[in-house]
């Protein structure tokens, strides 16, 4: 018997009403098994786990991995660790301490891991990530990095910080720290102040961040869509666009500049091989465009923003797609 292990429990973006009634027998099964108490609490990551589970063949046991409720023994116990609830839910629920020990089993453990440890750690670090791609020619935008604990240990950094960021950008600025998921911890300062800004790296502080990624604030990232392709073995799966602080439904594939979106394929063909080179693909990767890149062109040119190796993300079935059982077919295949 083979031994597929799902990491779950973000507990964010429930199931549709019409994505329940499609795979209602499954996804009830699934709820009773988890002590679910309303289908609201069928969140994206339960819906891979439920329809992995309806797709795996009789000698493979799906076994869910609850959040941290699992020891390093009950990891390698099994064939393959799907990983989706990962290190920034981990703080979430955990804090730092929690971070480390998710960390030290899933490098430890003798499975087979999807992201594995190494792709992971390249993504949690946007810093590593956005230089890598830098060197590699991908187009990204200009970003400071900062290190908070410099901060925590002086406190008179805010000053030199903020000098910094004033010489290098003009204008309004969005702050975001690493593992900070969901905009969690996210600040857009239209006129900072020392004393404002202080009062920021304070509460990163609190929670347990440790760096600070500090852009110019574009304007045009609210005006144009977001667009984030999903990725699986490499391949194109579907992209959607976003539009941040908008309260519009996301925009679905049919509905993008196809030009840009064949544009944004071919970009991220790029990305998939230039990661090939360097790691172990994980088996899903969703690469965020953003627009747009401060320059004079006329056709604004989109950024790499973001990738996420174990991302937030839906069935996609509006369009009849049903990415999550597609999902679910593939990765049985593995074991």
């Amino acid at each position: 018997m083979k031994k597929i292990g799902v990491t779950v429990g973000t507990e964010i973006e429930p199931i549709s009403k019409g994505y329940y009634k499609k795979h209602k027998k499954i996804f009830d099964e699934v709820m009773e098994e988890l002590e679910l108490e309303s289908t609201d609490e069928i969140t994206y990551d339960i819906q891979q786990y439920a329809l992995i589970k309806k797709c795996a063949p009789k000698n493979v046991e799906v076994i869910p991995l609850w959040k941290l409720e699992y020891t390093k023994k009950d990891l390698d116990d099994l064939d393959l660790i799907y990983v989706i609830y990962e290190s920034t839910f981990v703080l979430r629920d955990y804090g730092i301490e929690g971070v480390k020990k998710y960390k030290t089993m899933m490098k430890n453990t003798k499975s087979i891991v999807t992201p594995d440890s190494k792709f992971q750690e390249f993504v949690l670090s946007k810093k590593t990530y956005m230089t890598y791609f830098k060197k590699k020619n991908i187009p990204i935008m200009d970003t400071i990095f900062y290190n908070i604990n410099k901060y925590k240990k002086n406190k008179s950094e805010a000053n030199k910080l903020l000098n910094r960021i004033q010489n290098k950008f003009e204008g309004p600025i969005y702050c975001k720290p690493e593992l900070g998921a969901f905009a969690q911890g996210s600040k857009m300062f239209k006129n900072i102040t020392l004393t404002s800004f202080k009062k920021y790296l304070d509460s990163l502080i609190k929670y347990g961040y440790q760096d600070l990624l500090i852009q110019p604030y574009v304007s045009e990232f609210l005006k144009f869509y977001e667009i984030k392709t999903i990725w699986m073995d490499g391949k194109y799966q579907y992209a959607y666009g976003t539009k941040v602080l908008a309260n519009s439904e996301d925009a679905q594939e049919k509905d993008l500049d196809q030009k840009l979106l064949k544009d944004l394929k071919i970009k991220g063909k790029e990305v998939i091989d230039i990661l090939s080179k360097d790691f172990n693909l994980p088996f899903i990767i969703r690469i965020d465009w953003g627009c747009c890149l401060m320059n004079d062109n006329v056709c604004r040119d989109y950024f790499l923003n973001e990738i996420e190796c174990a991302p937030t993300m839906g069935a996609n079935d509006k369009l009849g797609l049903d990415f999550f059982a597609r999902l679910g077919k593939e990765i049985v295949k593995k074991v």
